[in-house]
This record gives C-alpha cells, sequence and structure tokens, in this order.
C-alpha cells in the first residue's frame, strides 16, 4: 500500500485558497474598470491568468463571486474597527478621554486605509448585490452577524474606558458607522481621508459612565 501524504491536502487547500485569492484581486481590479455588469468571467480569468475552470471550481457564478468580494471588504472595515477598540481597550485608565480617541483615530485611519478603486468596487458590489435578490438575504446575515460581534467590542471598549454614549446604542452606532462611510465616499471625488467628524462625533457622543447631561454641561 503506498503510503498517504499528510501534507497533499493541506498543499492541494493552499493552492486552491490562493488560487481564490487571485481571483478576487482580479475580479477587483476588473470591476473597477468596467462594472460588475460590463465585466465578464473570462476577462477576470485572463486578469487572473486563469481558465474558466478554475474560475467555476471556487465560484458558481459571478454573482458567487460578487458575494464574496462583499464578505470581503466587510471583513476588512469590521478588522480594522476592532483593531482600534483594542487600541482604546489597551490606552484606557491612564489618558484623558481626547487623548484616547485621537489614538483610536490614528490606529483607524491606519487600518482602514482605502484608495478611490477600493472604495469605488465596494460600492459597485453594493449595488449589484441590492439589485440582485439572491444577494441580499446572505449578504445581510453575514453583515448582522459581524455587527453583533463588533457591538460586544464595543461595549466591552468603554467599560474598560469607564465611558458610555450620550444617546442609546444603536443610534450611535448608526451615526458612527454613516460618518466613517462618509469620509470613505470622500475618496471618490479624490478628496484625502479625514476622520476629524468622526472624531468630533465620538468626543460629542461619548461621556463618562454615569455623568449626566446637565453636569456635563455645567462643567
Amino acid at each position: 500500500m503506498v503510503p498517504v501524504d499528510e501534507a497533499q491536502p493541506v498543499a492541494v487547500s493552499r493552492k486552491r485558497a490562493q488560487t481564490r485569492e487571485r481571483l478576487l484581486g482580479a475580479a477587483t481590479r476588473v470591476f473597477a474598470e468596467r462594472g460588475v455588469i460590463g465585466a465578464s468571467v473570462e476577462e477576470i480569468c485572463e486578469a487572473a491568468g486563469f481558465t474558466r475552470g478554475a474560475f467555476y471550481s471556487n465560484f458558481a457564478d459571478k454573482d458567487a463571486l460578487v458575494l464574496a468580494l462583499l464578505e470581503a471588504a466587510a471583513v476588512t472595515q469590521f478588522e480594522a474597527a476592532e483593531r482600534t477598540l483594542t487600541q482604546l481597550s489597551t490606552a484606557a485608565g491612564g489618558l484623558p478621554f481626547d487623548e484616547l480617541v485621537a489614538r483610536a483615530m490614528l490606529q483607524l485611519g491606519s487600518a482602514s486605509a482605502s484608495d478611490r478603486a477600493t472604495v469605488l468596487v465596494r460600492q459597485e458590489l453594493m449595488l449589484h448585490a441590492a439589485r440582485v435578490p439572491s444577494l441580499r438575504a446572505p449578504y445581510t446575515a453575514f453583515v448582522e452577524t459581524r455587527t453583533r460581534q463588533l457591538r460586544q467590542q464595543i461595549q466591552e471598549a468603554l467599560v474598560a474606558a469607564d465611558l458610555e454614549f450620550v444617546l442609546p446604542f444603536d443610534q450611535t452606532l448608526e451615526l458612527l458607522t454613516a460618518a466613517y462611510e462618509f469620509d470613505q465616499n470622500r475618496l471618490l471625488f479624490g478628496a484625502e481621508p479625514d476622520l476629524t467628524a468622526l472624531r468630533a462625533l465620538i468626543l460629542t457622543i461619548t461621556r463618562p459612565r454615569g455623568e449626566t447631561q446637565s453636569a456635563r454641561a455645567d462643567g
């Protein structure tokens, strides 16, 4: 009997993962130039240096590729937020609140740095998913799962820093997300990233735990 090479499945899995990543990268470039509707599977394969067979061994169709790209983009954004919250939690306790926020914004800006093409593709993918019913439910479920995880991390970071939000938690999260997305979308028109508004918002809607609005105003 020929001995089984235990390393072989790992090698095959690694190669498949690399093929998938190359296809995702090629699709991002092609979508940025031609859009989702205008791009063909053949163009994506040519850009990646693969055959159609390699494509269909990784994705059922172009919509499945779009979903994978959307999920990957969401993971990148959530991971940037998670690293920022870790920075906030780690530094909490010995620094003034405005210094904590300044450090958190520096971390977020570094971790989530995007270029125009990245933001353009992200918007293109979102619009496509909104138009295709089969993509809405799985993408929404994926984002909701990651959002629940992020909510827990935000709450833990607030406790570590002995802070709380002035507004209800869900409303605050929506405002913070909107401010961040606004800054990202400015890149589409050539503006430089600037998290000043997000920082100002955080300083406005966050307070020491237990402090009342009237006490804050008197201070």
